[in-house]
């Protein structure tokens, strides 16, 4: 009879590992903390532009401003990589959807 926990299946490891095993002194080269993962630093919080400067507006208008907050694909950059605040972002995101409508800034870049 199995013990309970063994069940009678043998995909090695146990628990919660997912069977790769091993601890962190066996990870070699990928180990540390400049590899990168969890626990890694942080550089410089980024400040909201808007926030800081007060006399910036979002405007659906200028299509300058609004590429900064856009991909080279044309995808909205999220806040936590632009620095946005939240009440900015939805704003950014807001002019973005009006600048497309009135084809200001482009749904998407064509690919050849």
């Amino acid at each position: 009879m199995a013990r309970p926990g063994e069940g009678g299946r043998s995909f090695g490891g146990g628990g919660f590992g997912g069977g790769r095993g091993g601890n962190r002194e066996d990870r070699g080269e990928r180990g540390g903390d400049e590899g990168g993962g969890r626990g890694r630093g942080f550089g410089r919080r980024k400040v909201c532009r808007f926030c800081a400067d007060k006399t910036l507006k979002v405007d659906y208008k200028d299509q300058g401003q609004l590429k900064y907050f856009l991909t080279e694909r044309g995808k909205i950059i999220p806040r936590r990589i632009s620095g946005n605040c939240a009440l900015h972002q939805r704003q950014v995101a807001t002019a973005i959807k009006r600048a497309r409508m009135l084809a200001i800034v482009p749904y998407t870049v064509a690919s050849t």
